[in-house]
């Protein structure tokens, strides 16, 4: 019997090491500065995993304005000790640029 519960604790701790995913924003959008400019960056679930919105405060980006929004989200996810994911492609949508797989 202990035999079994030590290989049972081997490989409980086997699952959880790791790399562990990005956390959600704690309390909602954050305020991000970047060179003297405010945005809003927005982390949220989705079923193909986390979407990053980043928006400017105040006025919204436009479509033309996505390596702006890439910047700021660049500058949210190096607050997290992370970059933006690579994989991700930003897209438009209503005056935000959204960067699916958000951090990583």
């Amino acid at each position: 019997m202990r035999a079994f519960a030590m290989i049972s604790m081997a490989g409980l701790s086997a699952c959880v090491s790791g790399a562990r995913p990005m956390a959600l924003a704690e309390s909602g959008p954050v305020a991000v500065e970047l060179a003297g400019r405010s945005y809003i960056a927005d982390l949220q679930p989705s079923e193909s995993g986390a979407v990053l919105a980043m928006t400017r405060d105040g006025a919204g980006f436009g479509n033309f304005e996505g390596a702006e929004a890439k910047r700021a989200a660049e500058a949210f996810c190096a607050s997290r000790g992370a970059s933006v994911n690579r994989a991700a492609y930003g897209h438009y949508a209503g005056g935000a640029w959204l960067f699916k797989g958000s951090c990583a």
